[in-house]
């Protein structure tokens, strides 16, 4: 036998021990006369009567099981077959336990026949077991459905029982949903608008749903003359409550406001004459109850929510709980809106106060420069119009409008002897005018609120080439806004008449602009710069 065959043989039979080992499986060789060969090393691990099993003795002697199967043995042995099997039987061990055992019958050699037969023992207790369990699982399931079944109709009789209860809970909770969706409204009202008028008539208008009311009505306080006026009013049959003012103190409104508590007046018809003259517009509109509610927001009174019907109130707690946040979300919206409405005119005149100012510092500029009258007005204006045309934002051109005013801030660092000679500059001159963008930039980068507009005092000497100053930026790196000032400072500056020349002719200055496209100027803006030149040599011109 060669190294490779017995090498084969070897893993084979290692596999078959492994195999046995793993499934719990036995064989048994058998002979054309059904008569066993052989059987393997661990078949008395499987079979309880392996001492019977034993090479000589016919197959049906051996094992009981095979009785009767003769026929289909002699069938498989002729290859008639490809198989047989034996499925569960049940053995009995000593210890009075249940062993399962299946047979396979299977030809020794499918390819010759009368070959013998391969008989395999597989042990499945395992799986028996499995079934028992099963088997008990399913029955203890039956009592559980069984325990279900019997608790379902403990609980349907308790539902039953308890229908009425529901319906008249459902109802309330309705009603509780509704008055959420109600807050819920008001707080999208409060929250997504500026008008108090519109947030206060939601709030009056829920309010008269919910608490089903035939009137409502809030007035603001007037703290300067101590007056409560109305803002809003539905449910009314006369104008008396649209116009009303009420002094702080006087009439069921007043007193709520002053007194800084609820008042609750369940029955006005029962005592009409004692009602103050001033209290006479509750009369005129027919109202039976009245509910005076102080508007407070952070410990001041803001204002009161009145509300009336003409018929008699039976309210409950949660009444008047829903009644008490109505007045809370009225005097959050009061004191919310105003100061919004307070930081909003503030926010206003600081812009204002700032604008003023940039506007300021741009007149001294020009005043100091002696530029031409109207300089920095006239390039502001202008470089407005191309930055809209170049399709900026409005916030991003408000950033560019006080650049423009800005742009020469950094002469304020240049020497008066410089900055007004009236000849032209020496190289050494020249070297400190450029500076003039640095010092622009170490006087606004500090103050935050011109950050965003240094793209103009900073860049607007830079050149497309890379050739400008003061960091010699090229093509795109130029901020856009710095980039559509250059064209228009040198258009109005070569315009504009100096001490040492007179101003140029606009064709001549649209020429060199052309010169200068994609050198000095970016070409795109140039291009806008044309398209634009009429109505910039209008604005130039007036």
């Amino acid at each position: 036998m060669d190294g490779q065959a017995f090498t084969s043989q070897k893993f084979a039979a290692r596999l078959a021990q492994v195999t046995s080992e793993i499934y719990d499986l036995a064989y048994a060789q058998v002979d054309s006369s059904l008569s066993i060969v052989r059987v393997s090393p661990n078949i008395s691990a499987v079979l309880d009567n392996a001492d019977r099993v034993v090479a000589g003795v016919p197959l049906t002697d051996a094992l009981n099981e095979f009785i009767g199967s003769e026929k289909m043995l002699y069938s498989i042995l002729k290859n008639e077959q490809p198989s047989f099997k034996l499925e569960r039987i049940n053995r009995a061990q000593p210890d009075g336990s249940l062993r399962y055992l299946t047979f396979h019958v299977l030809p020794l050699d499918p390819d010759q026949s009368d070959a013998g037969l391969l008989v395999i023992f597989e042990d499945v207790t395992r799986f028996g077991f499995f079934e028992q369990n099963l088997l008990q699982k399913r029955n203890e399931l039956s009592l559980v459905r069984g325990a279900l079944a019997h608790a379902n109709a403990e609980l349907d009789k308790r539902v039953e029982q308890r229908t009425a209860e529901l319906v008249k809970a459902k109802q309330q909770i309705e009603l509780q949903l509704f008055r959420l969706q109600a807050l819920r409204e008001n707080d999208h009202a409060i929250l997504g608008t500026t008008d108090l008028h519109v947030a206060l008539r939601t709030i009056a208008q829920q309010a008269k749903i919910q608490l089903r009311v035939d009137l409502i009505s809030i007035l603001l306080f007037n703290s300067p003359l101590l007056i409560l006026e109305t803002i809003v009013a539905i449910g009314t049959q006369t104008v008396a409550l649209h116009t009303t003012q009420i002094r702080l103190g006087e009439t069921l409104i007043g007193r709520a406001a002053l007194e800084r508590r609820m008042l609750v007046f369940p029955d006005l018809t029962a005592n009409v004459a004692a009602l103050p003259q001033a209290d006479k517009w509750a009369q005129i509109e027919n109202l039976q109850v009245c509910y005076s509610v102080p508007l407070i927001a952070k410990g001041n009174i803001v204002g009161v929510l009145f509300l009336g019907n003409r018929l008699e109130l039976q309210p409950d707690q949660e009444w008047l709980d829903f009644l008490e946040t109505i007045a809370g979300q009225a005097a959050m919206a009061i004191d919310s809106i105003k100061v919004f409405e307070d930081l909003q005119r503030s926010n206003y005149e600081l812009a204002l106060a700032y604008n003023r100012t940039i506007e300021g510092w741009s007149h001294a500029l020009d005043l100091r420069d002696k530029e031409t009258k109207d300089h920095t007005s006239r390039v502001t204006e202008t470089t407005i119009m191309l930055a809209r045309m170049a399709g900026m934002t409005e916030a991003e051109i408000m950033h560019v409008k006080r650049g423009a005013l800005l742009h020469d801030i950094g002469k304020m660092g240049i020497p008066d002897v410089i900055l007004l000679k009236d000849d032209y500059l020496t190289s050494e001159e020249w070297d400190i005018m450029h500076k003039h963008p640095i010092y622009a930039y170490e006087m606004l980068f500090p103050i935050e609120y011109l950050r965003p507009a240094l793209d103009i005092p900073y860049c607007h000497h830079e050149r497309w080439d890379g050739t400008g100053y003061p960091r010699g930026l090229k093509g795109e790196e130029i901020p856009l806004a710095a980039r559509l000032f250059a064209v228009v400072d040198v258009w109005d500056a070569l315009c504009s008449d100096r001490p040492y020349r007179k101003g140029w002719s606009a064709e001549k200055v649209l020429d060199y602009i052309r010169s200068q496209s994609g050198t000095h100027f970016d070409p795109q803006v140039v291009e806008l710069f044309l398209n634009a030149v009429t109505e910039v040599i209008n604005n130039f011109e007036d």
